[in-house]
């Protein structure tokens, strides 16, 4: 059953050394170059802790204050980026070596030789996992020799490592319920969010409690710097053996290839696939409808949390810095900024569906179906332009979709709806970008693109600050803080709009260019 484990355990890391390397250090820099800014920046730590806590909208998005240390206050800073952002490294490569092997046939051609049956999946979970307690380690080390205490330290490596085991197990599950790669990273996703969800709602309503159903919130449970409590991060180690066991038995229960979750065949010859778009949009409903209930859920949650947000004084200058960036107008309150942050992140992890739309005629090109489309009278920018619409107005549905749930909850619809709207245009430039990867560099479009999505989400509000790089001077590279702050008191302006729209014809056409000089695989 596990001859042959090794071997494929030595392929798949000689594969995922680089990109492994670049992202555990990257979580590292995150951690490590957090703890720097603050020890330099911040001359009264205690009273910035004591700002920050008393900010209810600062803590649903990043978390409580457990430590009014310079560590504390770092990990509370980015803590919650880091063990989302692992999650989603977690199951993009535990998908990647087990569903995406299946689906692109190696696993087959694999399995014809000496390889017991469950040796691929054990191969891909061992190396996924010393990758996520590398992470753990290399992290603890680094805020180590920053100058952070050892324990707190420690604490914080495993609450890391602990984040991505759990993931590791959601996305093995998902890799055998599910025919294709995609799904898989969209079912796995899926329970991402909902465990972001949940952490922030506990959070931010005070009822921590939510916490104990999140596996973010397990790592948040143990207090890093704190109270620097090991023993809850024994729920994500048995939650992820749990997921583990779980995986095994359906990979035994299932063919290779075949996924558990049934699937509806297509209509044959129906005349709705008449045409590239009605092929694009049955290719893309599912995974569009998906993102519209789940953007609409979070839109209520998040309207219905705006209530308890609460009035802060502007006193501090910490919460002056906070309405400054995230305001528009002198009248604004705190729930305006809450408001304000909630859409603008929303816009940002938008920016994934339609990468995640645009990549998929990346698919369909391996899978050597779009060469028998085009093989007849279909062109091949009538093809990629039947994707790209489903890509550009999913992405305004699914923002329109939270704009009016969340407008819905707060009773603020047509101010909410606007804001969310005004994330469209910056939203589209990652559309652009995947489509210009697409077209020009095929064989890397996907690392390009995950690439420009963690840029996107970490650069302006992470990974510039850390590197000294002013907000005001990230915005010339992240398109949503250009945006007009509907929400919270600044007048419409449609020049950065214009600007990104033209981007994103820019990017679309050098795409497609390229698209129809090259050759398909």
């Amino acid at each position: 059953m596990m001859t042959g484990t090794w071997t494929l355990a030595k392929l798949i890391i000689r594969r995922e050394r680089l990109v492994a390397l670049l992202w555990i250090l990257l979580l590292a820099v995150l951690a490590a170059g957090q703890y720097g800014r603050y020890a330099a920046q911040i001359p009264d730590i205690r009273a910035f802790a004591a700002e920050m806590a008393g900010n209810r909208a600062l803590t649903a998005f990043a978390g409580e204050v457990h430590s009014a240390t310079v560590a504390g206050m770092a990990v509370w800073k980015n803590a919650d980026a880091i063990y989302t952002v692992l999650g989603l490294i977690m199951i993009l490569t535990i998908v990647r070596h087990t569903r995406g092997e299946e689906e692109s046939g190696r696993a087959e051609l694999v399995g014809a030789g000496v390889v017991g049956r469950l040796a691929p999946l054990a191969a891909a979970l061992a190396v996924t996992a010393a990758s996520a307690v590398l992470a753990g380690l290399i992290t603890a080390v680094a805020m180590i020799k920053a100058g952070a205490d050892t324990t707190g330290s420690l604490a914080f490596g495993a609450a890391v490592t602990a984040a991505g085991l759990a993931f590791l197990g959601i996305g093995a599950v998902a890799a055998q319920l599910t025919r294709s790669a995609r799904a898989a990273i969209g079912l796995a996703g899926l329970g991402l969010g909902l465990s972001y969800l949940l952490r922030f709602a506990a959070d931010g309503s005070g009822v921590s409690a939510l916490k104990w159903l999140s596996p973010q919130g397990w790592s948040h449970l143990a207090r890093p710097y704190g109270d620097n409590d090991f023993a809850v991060l024994g729920i994500s180690v048995a939650f992820c053996a749990a997921a583990i066991m779980l995986a095994v038995r359906l990979n035994s229960r299932r063919d290779l290839g075949a996924g558990l979750l049934p699937e509806r065949p297509g209509p044959a010859g129906s005349v709705r696939l008449s045409s590239p778009l009605a092929l694009a949009w049955r290719l893309h409903r599912g995974l569009l409808a998906g993102w519209t209930i789940g953007y609409t859920v979070a839109g209520l949650v998040f309207g219905a949390l705006a209530a308890s947000i609460g009035e802060v004084s502007r006193q501090g200058a910490a919460i002056e810095e906070f309405f400054r960036r995230y305001t528009g107008g002198p009248e604004a309150t705190m729930t305006d900024a809450y408001l304000w942050l909630i859409v603008l992140s929303l816009g940002y992890v938008s920016a994934l569906y339609p990468l995640l739309a645009v990549l998929r005629m990346r698919n369909e090109e391996l899978s050597g179906r779009a060469e028998l489309l085009l093989a007849g009278p279909v062109d091949r920018l009538r093809w990629a332009a039947g994707h790209l619409a489903i890509a550009l107005l999913g992405s305004a549905a699914i923002l329109t979709a939270a704009g009016l749930a969340m407008g819905l909850a707060v009773g603020q619809p047509g101010k909410v709806l606007a804001g969310a709207l005004v994330q469209v245009p910056a939203t589209w430039i990652m559309a652009g970008f995947g489509v210009a990867a697409f077209g020009l560099l095929p064989k890397a479009a996907a690392a390009i693109s995950w690439a420009g999505f963690l840029f996107v989400n970490l650069f302006g509000e992470v990974l510039g600050p850390i590197l000294g790089i002013d907000y005001w001077i990230a915005k010339f590279f992240v398109p949503y803080p250009n945006l007009p702050m509907v929400v919270s008191g600044e007048a419409f302006t449609v020049v950065p709009l214009v600007i990104m729209l033209a981007v994103t014809a820019a990017l679309v056409a050098a795409g497609l260019g390229g698209l129809r000089r090259r050759a398909l695989v």
